[in-house]
């Protein structure tokens, strides 16, 4: 799936009127002034007390941005970012049904609190800042955004992200905000896209495991019979049409109209607007 690059966090250490540290944090050393290689001038850039690389923006002169395929910055260095997932927990919600209300509570979840509570964060932070870590893949789903329906966003959850990314520069860190997907969706053995985008294609949710079209176990009922073999749900009927629709659409099923469009356009178009609601209200952030 697409990620995207949050805005990067500005170091606390250079206020005239010292910023009260996060229990349990690190914090940023004194700025220093040094020559920067590539461009023979004069820059100023931070140290973190660890080995781990400083993504604020004085550190890398604004931040990073992105070139081709490469994150970039400001001095036009490729930059690989290292850190942690958070986390696993985002790819299924906080109440998440088993059973027969799997299905008929689909549209009926929520993610606040996905990967843990608010009340959690500064905890969780902390204990990764002094691991060393200073970036982290922050994972969300569209399912979370967009469980409702076509066109009806969360706007709770995308309040909570707002409210728990902007603690991050308290911390000294940096996220990159990943869409994630495996296996398409929860529906199809996975974790990803709503629903109701199984739907528009005319599955029947509650058929697909009992055909064989997904295999549905950890996912529908948290007793996995056999570890290790969800991979497998790519080359099931479910996840495999789903990603030929989405895209091949136009190729493969060209008479496959969803509310007057073809399928891959109907599917790419409400993906892309689901991410300009999350650039909406993400992208403003620090960090």
């Amino acid at each position: 799936m697409v990620n995207i690059d949050a805005k990067k966090s500005k170091s606390k250490s250079q206020s005239a009127t010292p910023t009260p540290t996060p229990k349990g944090s690190v914090i940023l050393k004194k700025a220093t002034t040094l020559t920067n290689p590539a461009k023979e001038s004069t820059t100023t850039t931070t140290t973190t007390g660890s080995y781990a690389h400083d993504w604020s923006k004085e550190a890398t002169n604004g931040g990073l941005y992105l070139h081709g395929r490469h994150f970039v910055d400001g001095y036009g260095r490729v930059c690989l970012p290292r850190g942690a997932n958070l986390s696993g927990s985002c790819k299924s919600p906080v109440n998440e049904n088993t059973g027969a209300a799997f299905w008929s509570q689909r549209r009926e979840v929520t993610f606040v609190g996905r990967p843990f509570p608010l009340k959690d964060a500064p905890e969780h932070f902390a204990r990764l800042r002094r691991w060393g870590l200073t970036f982290v893949r922050f994972l969300i789903t569209w399912e979370a955004i967009e469980h409702k329906g076509p066109g009806q966003y969360d706007q709770a959850y995308l309040q909570y992200l707002q409210q728990i990314l902007s603690l991050l520069p308290q911390y000294g860190m940096v996220a990159m905000v990943s869409m994630h997907q495996d296996v398409w969706s929860r529906f199809s053995g996975g974790s990803g896209a709503p629903a109701w985008t199984l739907e528009a294609v005319g599955f029947d949710l509650e058929k697909l495991e009992v055909t064989g079209a997904a295999w549905l176990d950890g996912v529908r009922n948290k007793e996995l019979k056999e570890r290790g073999i969800w991979p497998t749900g790519y080359q099931k009927l479910a996840a495999a049409t789903m990603s030929t629709c989405f895209w091949g659409g136009d190729t493969f099923t060209p008479k496959l109209m969803v509310e007057g469009e073809p399928i891959q356009q109907y599917l790419q178009g409400r993906f892309l607007k689901c991410w300009q609601v999350v650039a909406n209200a993400l992208g403003g952030l620090e960090a």
